[in-house]
């Protein structure tokens, strides 16, 4: 099997261990190997968790990723949280605004949005998660809520347009 069939044998696995349409990624590999290459090469960043606690990282990646989507993306994010681990009720907070967080992942969810809005961070904000997260661990934040942008900015940039889609943890 050559390298390009075993890419897109594992894009098919993805999408079926997912439910998830990764089809602009199986035309990025046909059409646009290099970009490809170097999508491929990013995908580690945005799945690398070394400092932060498990909940705090999905929480945080949750956040992210409403800002950015609303779809599958998100609906993507969700599932794999859950096989991680992290609770259907922490998913389901996170999803509904983060309020029904525990408090110190309602300060992550918060700074999470401001992060990725790309806004100012308010500095309540910032002195509660400095209070609570390393200089370390903010910056692994840095990169998770940063690498949220990355999948549906390549997918609207194909004009794959979702419609936006209450998703549900139990679907999920």
């Amino acid at each position: 099997m050559s390298n390009y069939q075993e890419q897109l044998q594992q894009l098919t696995d993805f999408e079926n261990h997912y439910q998830y349409d990764a089809q602009y990624l199986k035309d990025m590999l046909t059409l646009a190997y290099s970009s490809y290459e170097k999508f491929a090469g990013f995908q580690p960043m945005a799945s690398h968790r070394d400092l932060l606690p498990l909940e705090a990282f999905w929480v945080a990646k949750v956040a992210g990723m409403q800002t950015e989507d609303c779809g599958g993306c998100l609906e993507l994010t969700i599932k794999m949280a859950k096989e991680q681990g992290v609770s259907s009720d922490i998913l389901n907070a996170a999803l509904k605004g983060g309020q029904a967080l525990p408090e110190a992942l309602q300060v992550v969810y918060q700074y999470a949005r401001q992060v990725a809005g790309q806004g100012q961070v308010d500095q309540e904000v910032m002195d509660a998660i400095s209070e609570s997260f390393s200089k370390g661990q903010l910056l692994e934040f840095g990169v998770i809520i940063a690498a949220t942008k990355v999948f549906p900015t390549v997918k609207r940039a194909v004009g794959m347009k979702e419609a936006c889609a209450l998703i549900s943890v139990d679907a999920a």
